[in-house]
């Protein structure tokens, strides 16, 4: 925590749960939504902990990076531990294939299906990063985004995307809205950071700068005072979402 406190100091920052008390309060001060998973470590104390955030916040969430992990082999828990609350799940490849018991391979071989077998198992979105992202509801719906550049392999990419994923899931509470507009919106801003520059040389921070060109680029009426009006689904512009289909 110090280190992050340090690094980005208008990060807000809190010590790790170590009881139920402690993860309401958390919850109760701060949150419209959680992301759990980043930087979470895959040992018993994270699972401890991964169980008690979900036990403890029913509100929307995200379930991300060493979360998906902690429920390989295990989606009838996950589904279990959601309950059906907003949620998205923000597996890469490997993520997905360990949740669903499946080689990795296997995923990318077959990507316009496997997310939504993990959908309807999970009752979560799933936003299935690769290019291009699939975002696939439960109820059969999806969505691809064919927004992005290569800088997105960058480690910590997905950390960005999950961040703005939980950010528009506070604001809207709608899963499957939430998740697409993050994919598009991630990977516009990393077209407008890489715009005449070669891929080697440019870093997240540039993408995360580019985010407000992408949101200024989408303003179609007055900034709300909460936190800014987003883009509607159905008008993406350039390079946005391509399509729309019933798995």
């Amino acid at each position: 925590m110090i280190a992050v406190q340090v690094g980005a100091p208008e990060a807000t920052a809190a010590a790790w749960p170590t009881d139920d008390a402690m993860v309401q309060a958390i919850v109760d001060r701060y949150a419209h939504a959680v992301l759990v998973g980043p930087g979470l470590g895959q040992t018993e104390a994270s699972r401890a902990l991964l169980d008690r955030v979900l036990r403890v916040w029913t509100g929307p969430v995200v379930v991300d990076a060493d979360a998906l992990t902690l429920f390989a082999g295990r989606v009838d828990a996950l589904r279990e531990a959601l309950a059906g609350r907003p949620a998205i799940l923000t597996p890469h490849a490997s993520e997905c294939a360990r949740l669903l018991g499946l080689t990795t391979d296997a995923v990318l071989g077959d990507r316009f299906t496997v997310p939504f077998e993990l959908a309807k198992a999970s009752g979560a979105v799933v936003l299935l990063k690769g290019v291009p992202t699939i975002i696939a509801s439960p109820d059969g719906s999806g969505l691809i985004s064919a927004a992005g550049t290569p800088v997105l392999a960058a480690a910590g990419s997905g950390d960005l995307l999950g961040g703005i994923v939980a950010t528009l899931l506070a604001q809207t509470t709608d899963a499957f809205r939430s998740a697409a507009c993050a994919a598009w919106v991630h990977g516009r801003a990393a077209e407008l950071a890489n715009a005449g520059r070669p891929v080697r040389g440019v870093t997240l921070d540039d993408v995360g700068r580019s985010l407000a060109d992408v949101w200024r680029f989408h303003a179609a009426g007055p900034i709300t005072p909460v936190l800014g009006e987003l883009p509607a689904v159905g008008d993406p512009g350039p390079g946005a979402i391509i399509t729309e289909s019933r798995a």
